[in-house]
């Protein structure tokens, strides 16, 4: 929960990954330590610290709003803990601030060359929808 730049990245992708292998236990877990008000806080933090993509941590808002993704998918109650965290706003700002490195999910030196197959906008939209806002 401490981690910042790439490490913080890394952890929300695999993170990200757990919650939509194997949604069942990723939920239980937050709920048996008690710690889902707290993560779904860190998560819409760390999306609203992140507003201009850098080249260390260029995918860290898509994998943040996957994740978001993937748990309200799984149970449509998370979306309240998320508006309550007022992760819409954070929704409404990527949705301003789009990056051309946010399209990629290779990178060789500066230059992107393997485009993600839906676009960061998609994925907001989808988040929004989930959240009740059409």
């Amino acid at each position: 929960m401490d981690a910042e730049g790439t490490e913080l990245e890394v952890l929300i992708g695999l993170s990200s990954q757990i919650c939509n292998v194997i949604p069942e236990d990723f939920a239980r877990e937050l709920e048996h330590v008690q710690i889902k008000e707290g993560f779904i806080k860190r998560l819409v933090n760390a999306l609203n610290s992140n507003m201009i993509p850098t080249a260390h941590c260029p995918g860290i808002r898509r994998m943040i709003v996957e994740h978001a993704i993937h748990m309200m998918e799984f149970n449509p109650a998370y979306a309240s803990y998320f508006n309550n965290c007022q992760m819409m706003e954070a929704l409404l700002m990527v949705e301003r601030t789009p990056s051309r490195a946010e399209n990629y999910r290779l990178f060789l030196g500066d230059a992107g060359l393997m485009k993600h197959s839906i676009p960061l906008s998609a994925l907001v939209a989808r988040a929004k929808e989930l959240m009740g806002h059409e």
